[in-house]
């Protein structure tokens, strides 16, 4: 079975096989630890649109009142265990640590006690102002709270952010 063709067709169906595998990480939402406190999950989904996926290699940190509470990258979430009241929420580029030009998105979110919430940071091409060849700097990004029922189907297939 030297055969060139039944080479190829096993390694066709190797690659099937694994290609099928399913996905180990699977979103689980973080038990409140704390009696008071409330759940706040900022995410950042794959992008949607086909092909290229944009500024996947850069990511900004995420802060809560002015402290960091990590970097978030492509299709990666944060689970922040936070008090009530308001908080203000901003992913910037402007920290030692982030690797992000974009200008900071900002969203001030009053949580409840006992309660989750999830934001969502999106990064997507914009395909009504580009044409073919022109890639740079034709983003829509946004940052804002989304239904739980919503974001469970997002991020689920993000992976936890690791402390770095």
């Amino acid at each position: 079975m030297t055969n060139p063709v039944m080479k190829m067709l096993f390694a066709t169906l190797a690659l099937l096989t694994l290609n099928g595998c399913p996905n180990t990480a699977y979103f689980e939402p973080t038990p409140i630890a704390l009696p008071g406190e409330a759940m706040v999950y900022i995410y950042r989904p794959e992008a949607t649109n086909p092909g290229k996926k944009p500024l996947r290699l850069s990511y900004p940190e995420a802060l809560m009142d002015g402290e960091s509470v990590g970097l978030l990258k492509y299709n990666k979430h944060l689970a922040l265990e936070v008090a009530p009241g308001e908080h203000e929420f901003v992913v910037t580029g402007l920290t030692r640590d982030a690797k992000w030009e974009p200008k900071d998105r900002k969203y001030t979110l009053k949580v409840e006690a006992g309660k989750s919430y999830f934001l969502r940071f999106r990064v997507e091409f914009d395909t009504a102002k580009m044409s073919l060849g022109t890639f740079t700097g034709q983003y829509i990004i946004t940052f804002h709270p989304v239904d739980e029922t919503d974001a469970m189907y997002e991020i689920r297939h993000t992976s936890k952010a690791k402390d770095e």
